[in-house]
């Protein structure tokens, strides 16, 4: 097998853009500290963005590296795949129960479950399986 299948490059794809969201949501919540007037309790809240900040920019990483070692990484690269789709799911499915995004319109978080879960279901497939346990050279 020469080249990656189908379902590979979808998961591929996939991590890409929720590491690409990632970054995004963590550089709204930097940039919203950055700017935000301290006032009374303002350090406070200003910690607090900044620490809300931190998962995203870790799973950012985390999705990126594992779509960067796709084309050639072996089997712990399929089960961080998994393990990144089931963050994404968690975090997602986190963020749609609480009210913290009340600017979104409804259901804007819930393409992460999806991503999350297509990410999962496609890096557990046989083709896929079979992809990442090919012989190295």
């Amino acid at each position: 097998m020469s080249q990656m299948p189908g379902a590979v490059r979808s998961v591929r794809a996939l991590l890409l853009t929720v590491g690409a969201g990632n970054i995004l949501a963590a550089l709204w919540l930097v940039v919203a500290a950055a700017t935000l007037e301290t006032g009374a309790m303002g350090g406070l809240i200003v910690g607090v963005l900044f620490l809300a900040a931190l998962p995203f920019g870790m799973l950012a990483a985390a999705a990126i590296v594992v779509a960067a070692k796709c084309p050639n990484g072996g089997k712990g690269v399929r089960i961080g795949a998994v393990v990144v789709g089931s963050l994404v799911i968690v975090g997602s499915s986190i963020i749609t129960s609480t009210t913290i995004d009340a600017k979104l319109p409804n259901g804007a978080w819930g393409f992460g479950v999806a991503a999350g879960a297509l990410v999962i279901v496609l890096s557990t497939r046989q083709n896929t399986r079979d992809w990442f346990d090919r012989p190295r050279h």
